[in-house]
């Protein structure tokens, strides 16, 4: 293959001085551009009262009608997780307790950590382990807490850092997949062993079980509980990021691999059945089971059994998520970028579909499931409607109203409006136009903010658009929500159709709604920014180079930008399926030569402003794709802007002071350069 010379390859190492140095002084000027205005400083303090209202919905986890709860305040920036009981939940005035405040464990492990996550172990819910982030990136922390007492529990299950996979078994053994040590991991960066450690045993006393080579991707281990039955354990084998093997794990500790395709995901088990989502046509038993659908496949002490096909989508649908209850299975599917629930109980040998309540539009979202019983906790939102949190009793199909959250903008004359328009190859590409309705000969002056993602299968369905809709559609400025191939709006079809050497489609389809855009008068080029993060990153990025000319303005964060050597790159080998090899096939080197966004930007080409973001922290994405493209692109184009941190990580797991300033920062960027005098 051939080697190209890159003049900014030392900025991937962050622990040289000059990396660091150039990354606090780049973001040092963005802040001195944008934050130091009086001004600026009070839409941060805006956005964060919002965030902080005490009227905002709490969503919770319930465990045995008890409320749980991480809260973040102006007392406590990292935050708190408390308890109240469901009865006080319910009327609307709940009695929280504190059980701990994140900003403790600072002393106890001495860094700087952040709460990734709480997972309670069902039977005794007072039993968790704790997932404390390490500067807010994936590297973290696994303790054990006594919830009752407020203490970390004697004699605990306590983990180093790293990219682990940690669950329970039960109360008495977790399974452990480590990543604190590089004989632990793959060439991905995540574990690449699975172990079972009893309480009182240290890691290493514990019984190694499963073990895939470093060329695989990461192993996973959980138990599920299955309230009509008994539990199993499941090890997940994935050699890469939509290919995995699944084993169970007999009580004696043996690894039985199951019969699946490779390509599918087990998404639950309930009534001895798991129940598998499929990325590919599943031919069994004379039978055909489509791409897209959910399947439900009898297990039984390892051997597959019958099998019930229960949703298949049709060209306008696609399967979001699944969760079982005590008794009913429950998926939360799209029809036309619109969420849906459909469930079914497994009744005289059969799953059987089971007629729900009507369900409001928009998008829907399972927020929590109790364990042992029948209730589902749905939100339900638009782009102008606030969340909803309804309570669905699957058991005598009651829908009730929990918590409204509070309007945080005017909407009057915001109209939400969905279109389509052909991309390169004539596909119809759909996207929805938020917006106030202006006379014609000004609505192509309109500041419009095209925000996409378009990768992994991921779906970007209508949201209660907040803070934006407070401090953008308020002003008379426009959004706009594109459903770009490469996510899962319809389905595997639609995802693959932007995979591997076909991922130039997702920009294609893009450029194409950025065109719709000018031909419908609802925007022009100088008035119109792109928004996209990680995956999203890629694609803005790439339309930038592509296209200058066709946007004034982009914001690109956490992204990929250098995808001749991403996969060396922190996490980066573990997404050769999304993209491609391009270390180990010339077809795919040749391609990104092509399409890559470092590589791509030109001498002598008029950009656009740029703002970018990263973290110094994420260690998904690693931060050199957004230091690498901003250097490059600031000796093109002056107007190129880095908002660096040290910490938050890929996902911002910082405190929301910081978000708050993140945004302000990105929106005063798009005011300054997007803003137009008539």
């Amino acid at each position: 293959m051939t080697q190209h010379y890159d003049p900014f390859q030392h900025l991937e190492n962050l622990n040289s001085h000059d990396t660091q140095n150039f990354a606090a002084q780049a973001h040092r000027e963005t802040q001195a551009r944008f934050m130091a205005d009086e001004s600026i400083r009070t839409l941060s303090d805006g956005i964060l009262a919002q965030m902080q209202d005490t009227r905002q919905i709490p969503f919770c986890q319930e465990h045995r009608a008890r409320m749980y709860h991480f809260h973040q305040d102006a007392e406590y920036p990292k935050g708190v997780y408390r308890v109240c009981t469901a009865a006080s939940y319910r009327s609307g005035y709940p009695e929280w307790e504190i059980l701990f405040s994140v900003a403790d464990f600072d002393d106890i492990l001495g860094d700087d950590v952040y709460l990734g996550g709480v997972s309670h172990l069902v039977e005794e819910p007072n039993l968790a382990l704790l997932t404390l982030s390490r500067t807010g990136s994936d590297v973290a922390y696994t303790l054990e807490m006594d919830l009752a007492s407020g203490t970390l529990a004697n004699g605990g299950f306590h983990f180093p850092a790293g990219k682990n996979h940690i669950s329970w078994r039960d109360e008495n053994s977790v399974w452990v997949c480590p990543a604190w040590d590089e004989r632990q991991l793959t060439q991905s960066g995540y574990p690449r062993e699975v172990w079972l450690v009893e309480r009182g045993q240290s890691f290493e006393d514990g019984t190694p079980v499963y073990q895939i080579e470093t060329d695989g991707m990461m192993v996973n281990a959980w138990r599920y509980l299955d309230p009509q039955g008994s539990p199993i354990d499941l090890i997940e084998a994935s050699q890469g990021f939509y290919t995995k093997t699944y084993l169970q794990v007999s009580a004696q500790g043996e690894t039985k691999p199951l019969n699946l395709p490779e390509d599918c995901d087990v998404v639950g088990y309930l009534s001895g059945h798991l129940m598998l989502t499929l990325h590919k046509d599943w031919r069994r038993a004379n039978q055909n089971y489509p791409s897209g659908s959910l399947v439900a496949v009898k297990l039984n002490k390892g051997q597959l059994g019958a099998a019930q096909l229960l949703f298949t989508p049709n060209d306008t649908q696609a399967l979001e998520s699944v969760e079982t209850t005590k008794r009913f299975v429950v998926a939360s599917t799209l029809e036309n970028v619109q969420g849906r629930l459909k469930a079914w109980r497994f009744v005289d040998g059969l799953w059987q579909e089971i007629e729900l309540p009507r369900l409001p539009m928009g998008a829907l979202e399972i927020t929590d499931q109790p364990w042992g019983s029948d209730v589902v906790y749905l939100a339900a939102s638009d782009f102008i409607t606030p969340l909803t949190l309804y309570a669905l009793d699957l058991n005598v199909m009651e829908l009730t109203v929990m918590r409204r959250q509070p309007q945080q903008f005017a909407a009057d004359g915001i109209q939400v409006q969905q279109f389509r328009t052909a991309s390169a190859d004539g596909t119809q590409i759909p996207y929805y136009h938020v917006g106030k309705a202006v006379s014609d000969g000004l609505m192509q002056h309109t500041p419009t903010l095209v925000y996409v993602y378009g990768g992994f299968g991921v779906p970007e369905l209508p949201h209660y658009l907040g803070s934006i809709g407070k401090y953008w559609l308020e002003q008379g400025n426009a959004f706009v929500l594109a459903n770009v191939r490469g996510g899962g709006e319809f389905g595997p079809h639609w995802h693959q159709a932007a995979q591997g050497l076909h991922k130039h489609k997702s920009t294609d389809d893009l450029l194409a709604i950025v065109g719709d855009l000018n031909r419908r008068r609802l925007s022009s080029p100088p008035h119109i920014a792109l928004q996209g993060g990680s995956n999203g990153g890629l694609v803005v990025a790439s339309a930038f180079v592509r296209q200058p000319e066709s946007f004034g303005a982009m914001v690109c964060e956490m992204p990929f930008t250098d995808m001749l050597r991403y996969p060396l790159l922190s996490a980066g080998a573990s997404w050769t399926d999304e993209y491609g090899n391009t270390q180990k096939y010339d077809i795919c080197r040749n391609y990104w030569q092509q399409h890559s966004p470092y590589h791509n930007l030109a001498d002598g080409c008029r950009y656009p402003p740029a703002f970018i973001t990263t973290s110094l922290s994420d260690d998904r994405v690693h931060p050199a794709h957004a230091l690498k493209f901003y250097a490059k692109l600031r000796q093109l184009s002056p107007q190129s802007w880095l908002y660096c941190p040290d910490n938050g990580g890929h996902t911002g797991n910082g405190t929301q002071r910081d978000s708050a300033n993140e945004l302000a920062c990105i929106l005063t960027f798009l005011n300054v350069f997007l803003q137009t005098k008539v």
